[in-house]
């Protein structure tokens, strides 16, 4: 298979020449360029002509060049390659020497790409003969500095023409691919930048010393601040600096980083509302109270975990996961509401049960998971079945004040018990009173 329109030798070779009169002629305008002769070993990866019938192959190569524009390095490059032949044991054995012109898009150290154009002679060796003949090859390109001015490595992939009318026959050229990696390494030192020239100066004779009475080195007639302190650092106008714009002289600013817009002491220093050592700007919680512990956004430590800070907290070690009131105390799995009465034979709760229902109301509203049935519970006088339908009774009336208290309704239930489950002796008046009871029962 051949590649269609192959450009002819002719037009390749004539191209290279001007790559290279081109670079050579713009060599005066590269004032400040790093112009050091260089070496450029490499490794070559070579897909050779379908017509070659030949297999992939690596290859060497190996340059030395010159950058002679801000734009152009020329290089001449030594090439040798052995390609495997597909149907034998025997290869083509390939050397050669191009003269090539590297067009630099930007000579930037981290990323220089640049295009190439380039030709030269190959010699090829099979085993019906030798022949040496023209090529030329074109291709894109980078190098990137990997220790500055000493080393660069530079990948580059090309075109290879090889105008070979002997190698294989019915064939009178060939295109090869070429992907090249290898390192540029300058010769020499590089040269110093020429110093530039400095006119001599003029003689001036000395000017008359004006006064300056604080020796802030502002004459008196432009001091707006005559009286500064020796050896503080002043402004055009003689005045001290305030370096970060608090309103305080540096001299007497103690915080002199202060954030700009911060409101300050007459240290300099910013100010600390709640005096718990977080500065205003800083303090998510300026409101702590005296004496708390914070953390360093000024927020009260909660040092178990529970959701409720220090302060507040009457169960200082809760465990991590356990759930808490508003008291920080964990929450049992049935729940005493001591203080809650009821009038006799009444399910209307007295004025005072209202504050212990409000405390609980709280706690399951913060806990949205809880699930409680609000269980009713009575003494032993009277008729068990009276009883048992006034403990509903109570019940439901606790249900509903929690609910009118923001609980969610969906997770209370009401169950009387009567007479059933006493928490003591109904002998006694004292155990009688405490089992007329409300508690509430945690399912979940």
């Amino acid at each position: 298979m051949r590649y269609p329109r192959k450009p002819s030798m002719k037009k390749i070779m004539v191209s290279g020449l001007a790559v290279g009169a081109i670079a050579l002629a713009s060599h005066a305008q590269a004032a400040d360029l790093d112009d050091r002769w260089y070496i450029a070993p490499g490794l070559s990866y070579i897909k050779p002509d379908k017509d070659r019938s030949a297999d992939n192959s690596p290859g060497l190569q190996l340059g030395i060049g010159k950058p002679v524009s801000e734009s152009w390095n020329i290089e001449a490059n030594l090439v040798a390659d052995n390609l495997d032949m597909k149907n034998s044991s025997d290869k083509f054995k390939q050397r050669g020497l191009g003269i090539d012109g590297l067009y630099f898009f930007n000579r930037d150290s981290a990323f220089a790409p640049y295009a190439l154009l380039g030709a030269g002679a190959l010699k090829t060796s099979v085993p019906s003969g030798k022949s040496t003949n023209p090529m030329a090859n074109v291709g894109l390109g980078f190098m990137t500095s990997l220790i500055d001015d000493a080393l660069a490595l530079r990948a580059d992939v090309r075109y290879r023409w090889d105008k070979d009318d002997s190698s294989v026959a019915n064939q009178n050229r060939f295109g090869d691919w070429i992907l090249n990696l290898g390192l540029s390494i300058p010769l020499g030192a590089k040269a110093m930048a020429a110093a530039p020239v400095v006119a001599a100066a003029p003689v001036v004779m000395a000017a008359p010393k004006l006064a300056d009475s604080d020796g802030d080195g502002v004459i008196d007639s432009a001091d707006r601040c005559p009286s500064t302190p020796a050896g503080v650092k002043v402004n055009a106008q003689g005045c001290e600096l305030d370096s970060d714009g608090d309103g305080v002289v540096d001299s007497k600013d103690r915080c002199p980083n202060t954030p700009a817009g911060a409101k300050v002491n007459a240290d300099g220093c910013e100010l600390d509302g709640d005096g718990d050592g977080v500065a205003d700007s800083k303090d998510r919680c300026p409101n702590s109270p005296a004496g708390a512990k914070v953390n360093a956004d000024g927020c009260e430590l909660d040092s178990d975990g529970d959701g409720v800070v220090d302060s507040k907290d009457r169960c200082p070690d809760s465990k991590g996961a356990a759930k808490v009131d508003d008291n920080g105390c964990e929450i049992a799995g049935v729940i005493a509401l001591k203080g809650v009465r009821f009038p006799t034979n009444s399910a209307k709760l007295t004025p005072d049960s209202l504050a212990v229902l409000d405390e609980a109301a709280a706690t399951l509203a913060k806990h949205s998971d809880i699930k409680a049935e609000v269980a009713g519970h009575t003494d032993n006088r009277g008729v068990a079945a009276r009883n048992k339908m006034l403990s509903q009774q109570r019940a439901e009336a606790v249900m509903h004040y929690l609910v009118s208290k923001g609980v969610n309704a969906a997770n209370l239930t009401a169950k009387g018990y009567g007479q059933e489950d006493p928490a003591a002796d109904n002998k006694t008046e004292e155990g009688r009173v405490a089992n007329r009871r409300v508690e509430l029962r945690i399912q979940k």
